[in-house]
């Protein structure tokens, strides 16, 4: 059987043993050092993890990526943590790097060595969090309805038409409800993330994942990541608990996470 050696991340040379409960394939960790880097890798089959194997698994049989996936996460985590519990930067790969030697492997590294090195001091002592929020709808337009003077006379002006304007009046005035919800929600989110961002080094706003995609049944309606100091997350969770406190009346949640490895600044 043909193996190959699947990378999981590139880190700082350590010299500690990695410990982790499983691999993707059935080989054991093994860190591949290459001067002051390492490489995290297991030995996996290239029958079975080949690019157009894996290619092939990822039209038809999504449990088998998303099992796989998870893993390399798990993996990838445990290498950013010491046996002290201190984190430390690690550069992630992406799912499906396979080296079919080692010597290709070093040679990578070799071409890489100075990018990888500026990218892991850039991240030394930073670490990626994530913040999402998510919109109950009927909530906030609840809210909006009792304390927007603006929406509040826009519905008076509808009730108060003769029957027969009333139909297209209220289709106004929904339509007003809508334009005057999506401008408080961009701005409590504008708030959120300008707030969040003063207490990070970078920050990257994403795409807003769909319903479908999260499982859940509010709005997702912010979805950020702020690379942040060690010293400075104290107060970036702070921050993140007093809106959660202030913005849960609302119909708004808001969640964070971390320390994650730095997919988005690496």
């Amino acid at each position: 059987m043909e193996t190959g050696l699947y990378l999981y991340c590139v880190r700082l040379r350590t010299d500690e043993p990695l410990k982790v409960q499983r691999t993707i394939g059935a080989g054991k960790i093994q860190i591949i050092p290459y001067l002051d880097l390492e490489a995290v890798t297991s030995e996996v089959s290239i029958e079975e993890f080949g690019s157009a194997e894996i290619h092939k698994k990822a039209e038809g049989d999504l449990e088998w990526i998303r099992g796989k996936a998870q893993i390399h996460e798990e993996v990838i985590e445990k290498a950013m943590k010491t046996d002290q519990f201190s984190v430390i930067p690690v550069i992630p790969m992406q799912f499906g790097v396979i080296f079919r030697t080692q010597e290709k492997l070093k040679e990578t590294l070799y071409e890489n060595l100075e990018k990888f090195r500026e990218s892991l001091n850039f991240l030394e002592g930073r670490e990626e969090w994530g913040v999402k929020v998510f919109l109950d709808e009927k909530v906030f337009a609840d809210y909006l309805e009792q304390g927007n003077e603006e929406l509040l006379g826009q519905k008076k002006e509808a009730e108060e038409l003769p029957k027969g304007l009333a139909f297209f009046a209220k289709k106004k005035a929904a339509y007003k409800i809508e334009e005057i919800k999506q401008r408080e929600l961009d701005k409590i989110t504008r708030e959120i993330n300008e707030s969040l961002a003063n207490s990070a080094v970078t920050i990257l706003k994403a795409k807003n994942l769909d319903k479908d995609f999260t499982l859940l049944s509010n709005e997702m309606i912010l979805n950020g990541f702020y690379l942040l100091e060690e010293k400075r997350l104290t107060e970036f969770i702070d921050k993140t608990e007093e809106f959660k406190k202030r913005l849960n009346p609302l119909g708004i949640d808001i969640e964070i996470s971390g320390p994650w490895p730095s997919y988005h600044f690496a």
